[in-house]
């Protein structure tokens, strides 16, 4: 339950960044608007009108094939494209190049049209700058689930390390206690020490708050150490005839009286 409230507060809040995003960027589309229609004004017979054409021509046809391209690399990564659907963007830079094409072709000398090839260039610019924003923060959204999924895991593996080698610690010590030769064999070899130190280190990192790439190699590794120890001892000749002796006491048949 707990897990299923922190990814619905986790997916609530992406959304309500989209939807920041998406009206603050339609605001300022919208004052843009305002801005062209009522502040601008466009002579009518401007020797510069032919010239503002083919240059919102030209980056228009320039900003889709940049367009297309991070598309292209998008798709190759096999990753989300954003909140709009390509296609709509596509189709919305070709209306606008055709509209510059138009203009150009036919050179209509009216203020009005000139004002809306305008407001038609920057309609797909806030669009395409829309995508992409949300692309990059649904793109650095899933990499920091994926690093808060890579810790989660390698802090189970941690752990499960630890638990582990506390348990074979545990075994190694009860056998050192019933033999006298296991106690021999560890500390003739100076094996004992290093098992102390070994199992002490691993608990220390109980109080880790995060564990890297090294940490699980060195938790590893320890534990490899102390599991190799066990099946070394358990080869020994004193305890292997004690746990033989104990498997034939438990499979001995009990007497009915």
């Amino acid at each position: 339950m707990n897990v299923s409230r922190l990814e619905r507060h986790r997916t609530q809040r992406r959304v309500d960044g989209d939807v920041s995003r998406f009206w603050i960027l339609g605001l300022l589309f919208s004052l843009l608007i305002l801005v062209v229609e009522f502040f601008v004004e466009i002579p009518t017979e401007a020797d510069w009108l032919l010239e503002m054409e083919m240059a919102l021509f030209s980056a228009s046809f320039t900003l889709l094939a940049f367009y297309l391209l991070g598309l292209t690399f998008v798709f190759s990564r096999q990753e989300e494209t954003g909140k709009v659907n390509h296609h709509v963007i596509i189709y919305v830079w070709l209306g606008a190049i055709l509209f510059h094409l138009f203009q150009l072709v036919t050179n209509i000398s009216n203020p009005h049209i000139y004002k809306a090839g305008i407001i038609l260039f920057l309609g797909p610019f806030f669009l395409t700058i829309y995508h992409f924003t949300t692309y990059l923060s649904a793109l650095r959204e899933a990499r920091r689930e994926e690093i808060r999924a890579t810790a989660a895991s390698r802090e189970r593996v941690a752990y499960q390390l630890i638990l582990e080698a506390t348990r074979i610690h545990q075994e190694i010590k009860r056998f050192q206690s019933v033999h006298p030769e296991v106690d021999q064999m560890l500390r003739a070899n100076a094996f004992y020490p290093k098992m102390e130190r070994f199992i002490l280190e691993m608990q220390q990192y109980l109080q880790a708050e995060h564990f890297e790439r090294k940490d699980l190699e060195l938790l590893e590794g320890h534990y490899l150490f102390l599991e190799n120890l066990l099946t070394l001892v358990k080869q020994l000749p004193e305890v292997m005839e004690s746990r033989l002796f104990a498997h034939r006491e438990d499979d001995r048949p009990t007497s009915i009286i």
